[in-house]
């Protein structure tokens, strides 16, 4: 490889892993060997199958690891189009809008509020600061004839808890309702009466192509 004018690894660069690999494998094979003869067959038979399934153990272990490293890296990595969000069903555009906070640093986990299907989503950011969002679909969706109806909602304020009960000196929840259309007049003046923050279509569009909510929302000189 020098010679081709490529780049090879030294042997001390190697060498870690080399040893590692040599301990991993002999270690066992001697210990195993070992209990063959002077303890007896059984006995080595018994610690082979206890190093092949500590093997697996470890193998499975890093692999849930990775699998796990590779879903948090495409949650941080979520982007969306306004199509991508029309063209979704009401628990689609709740899928999105999750991996959005999820994105930004908040958890989020969905609660039925009511008995007619209603779903909001509860979590907190990195500070401890709780949030309730809660959803209006007010666009036509695809291969529908008519509008969709918004969703029933309650007053997002009623969100449950997350993480217990509220602590006095936590900051105020963030109480949001994201639309992928657009806000009555009616709603916004309520919105504001009640300290709920309003995502409208246009600001859904910044958020999912990725605007983080903070920016949007100004939450910083809010706070």
């Amino acid at each position: 490889m020098i010679l081709r004018g490529e780049y090879g690894p030294r042997w001390w660069e190697v060498a870690p892993a080399f040893a590692g690999v040599v301990v991993g494998v002999g270690l066992p094979l001697f210990v195993v060997g070992w209990l063959w003869v002077w303890v007896g067959w059984w006995a080595a038979l018994l610690a082979a199958g206890l190093f092949a399934y500590g093997a697996r153990a470890v193998v499975l272990r890093r692999r849930e690891v990775a699998a796990r490293k590779r879903r948090r890296a495409a949650w941080e990595r979520a982007r969306f189009t306004l199509d991508e969000v029309d063209a979704a069903d009401d628990r689609g555009f709740r899928r999105i809008v999750g991996r959005l906070l999820v994105r930004d640093g908040w958890s989020a986990k969905g609660v039925l509020v009511n008995d007619q299907g209603a779903v909001h989503l509860v979590g907190n950011d990195g500070d401890g600061r709780r949030m309730g969002c809660a959803f209006e679909r007010g666009i036509t969706a695809a291969g529908q004839d008519g509008p969709r109806s918004a969703a029933p909602l309650r007053p997002v304020s009623a969100a449950p808890d997350d993480d217990g009960p509220e602590e006095t000196e936590a900051p105020a929840p963030l109480l949001l309702i994201v639309s992928s259309g657009a806000f009555a007049r009616e709603r916004v003046v309520w919105a504001a009466r009640n300290n709920v923050r309003l995502v409208d279509r246009d600001q859904l569009a910044r958020w999912a192509a990725g605007e983080s909510l903070r920016e949007l929302l100004d939450l910083n000189h809010a706070d």
